[in-house]
């Protein structure tokens, strides 16, 4: 029976791994997100496909057999070789391993001084109040009140460079708690060491810290809630009984729900299932969710003081893109659907469409939103029965808009995020107080795109797969539940995106990916396996 469990969980690894692969193989894609949907298509599927496919699923399984059943054993013996029981003061060295990556990304700081900032930013920040129908308004006052501290300084630079160094050190606390619990399970010192290092000098983070966007504070704060979840399952729910446990899982709920709007359904889906694995603290599960949900809703209602309602269109992204396609590529219009969307943008501009990114429909000039926020119930049913009427185009349609999400290794240049402020009336701009040949070789190094390299977020989510399944497997499931918030970002990201390439949605994978690879081969304070 055992080993029959053991082939099936090896079986569905394999499966989504081979269909991911060949999906990916199918997908023509190109370096650039917004181009036409005459160069970025998925290629025709022939009859051999189907033996192609079965290759890979039996070489896949092959490899996850032979993984599972000789590499497997072979990490676990090599880290228990390198274990060392953790000793001395860990506050101590939590706090050298702080200080050693934020050092690092301070020298990153100096260069691109006071922080780097996209037309989001400015956005809001010229118009706080008004954007709190497409952004949380809770991150609006946020980012709001670090530049008017600058402003009242007389230097909006300063309040820029403030926000910058409080998302530095946020962010290199979590990195510091997370490499200090991988020592204090005893985790070989060279392995730690390496991963400090690495934080510290790979160019994803630092410029992510220095970001002012909401997808870094969303980040620091999901991070600091996986860390919380593992400490739950480790000490088997009883942390709870921790007011100052209880007091830094309430915050970093509330910095994920305020942050991003798909924040709340991350959070209340988590609660839901803590509530379930901890009976014996449901009341105080409860209370913290309650006090979320307080949180949220009053975020909310204080942005519908503005009396501008929220733009459907980023909401409806997929159904855009998949209305799009339809127009481009499937049957003919009825009248009445002719007559509504092109109502809604001009027959012409639907061909601007672009498979892997909505933007060029959602904010082309042309397009309609006051019409579309009108009739929105009337978009769903056009879209409900153009989607019944070309499931196939559809299916493409939905498959190229969302492939740099799950596909593995697929990247292009929006992965790389912007490392300038976007142009402003604001007096933001960036003025390094180091000379310029250090300025420019330090540029140098955290602009160039092979030091920038990273997994792609598919590829992150796959590893996760198989981390996940592992888990499983081994009946961890306190430990699974600890994936669960990422899970769900997956899933809102599957439901919504408006552009999968672009990283930084997704960028709490890049802080979680070495420790959730590394964790399974661990042992914990006893000496037995954490996973199994």
């Amino acid at each position: 029976m055992e080993k029959k469990r053991k082939v099936g969980f090896i079986v569905l690894f394999s499966v989504y791994t081979a269909a991911n692969i060949f999906l990916v193989c199918k997908v023509n894609g190109s370096e650039e997100v917004r181009d036409s949907w005459r160069e970025v298509y998925i290629r025709r599927f022939h009859w051999w496909d189907i033996l192609v496919f079965a290759a890979l699923l039996v070489f896949v399984c092959f490899m996850a057999r032979g993984f599972t059943g000789k590499v497997v054993p072979r990490l676990r013996a090599l880290s228990a070789r390198y274990a060392v029981q953790a000793s001395g003061d860990m506050r101590g060295y939590a706090g050298r391993t702080f200080l050693g990556i934020f050092a690092a990304w301070f020298v990153f700081f100096l260069a691109f001084y006071p922080g780097t900032a996209m037309n989001d930013t400015i956005y809001i920040l010229e118009a706080p109040l008004e954007l709190g129908n497409q952004h949380p308004f809770l991150y609006n006052m946020y980012l709001y009140a670090f530049y008017r501290i600058g402003c009242l300084l007389q230097n909006p630079n300063l309040g820029l460079a403030i926000l910058s160094l409080v998302q530095m050190v946020g962010m290199a606390y979590v990195l510091a708690r997370a490499v200090t619990m991988l020592r204090r399970r005893g985790a070989a010192v060279w392995l730690c060491r390496a991963l400090t290092v690495y934080f510290g000098i790979a160019p994803l983070f630092p410029t992510y810290a220095v970001s002012a966007i909401k997808d870094t504070p969303f980040s620091v704060c999901l991070f600091g809630l996986l860390l919380l979840l593992y400490e739950l399952a480790s000490g088997k729910g009883a942390p709870l009984a921790s007011k100052a446990f209880l007091l830094q899982l309430l915050l970093c709920m509330c910095g994920v729900a305020m942050v991003r709007n798909n924040g709340a359904i991350i959070v209340l889906g988590t609660a839901v299932v803590l509530g379930f694995c901890y009976r014996r603290y449901m009341g105080r599960i409860l209370l913290i969710s309650g006090g979320v949900l307080v949180v949220w809703i009053t975020g909310n209602r204080l942005a519908a003081y503005t009396g501008i309602e929220p733009l459907f269109q980023e909401r409806a992204a997929i159904p855009l893109q998949q209305t799009a396609a339809v127009i481009v590529k499937g049957g003919p219009l009825d009248d009445s659907e002719a007559q509504y969307l092109y109502r809604l943008l001009p027959e012409k501009s639907w061909q601007e469409y672009s498979p892997a990114c909505s933007d060029t429909i959602k904010w082309n000039d042309a397009f309609d939103r006051a019409y579309l926020n009108q009739t929105k119930d009337r978009f769903m049913q056009i879209w409900g029965q153009l989607l019944c009427k070309n499931p196939k185009v559809c299916m493409e349609a939905y498959l190229l808009e969302t492939y740099g999400i799950w596909g593995i290794e697929t990247r292009n240049k929006e992965q790389y995020y912007n490392k300038e402020i976007w142009e402003n009336t604001l007096g933001l701009y960036q003025d390094s107080p180091l000379p310029e040949p250090a300025r420019r070789l330090i540029a140098d190094y955290y602009c160039n795109r092979f030091t920038y390299r990273y997994l792609s977020m598919g590829t992150a989510y796959w590893l996760l797969f198989a981390v996940t399944l592992w888990l499983l497997y081994q009946r961890a499931y306190h430990f699974a539940v600890v994936t669960l918030p990422l899970w769900l970002l997956f899933v809102g990201l599957l439901a919504a995106t408006p552009i999968a390439f672009a990283f930084r949605y997704g960028f709490v994978v890049a802080l979680a990916v070495p420790f959730y690879v590394i964790l399974p081969f661990m042992g914990s304070t006893e000496g037995s396996c954490v996973y199994g």
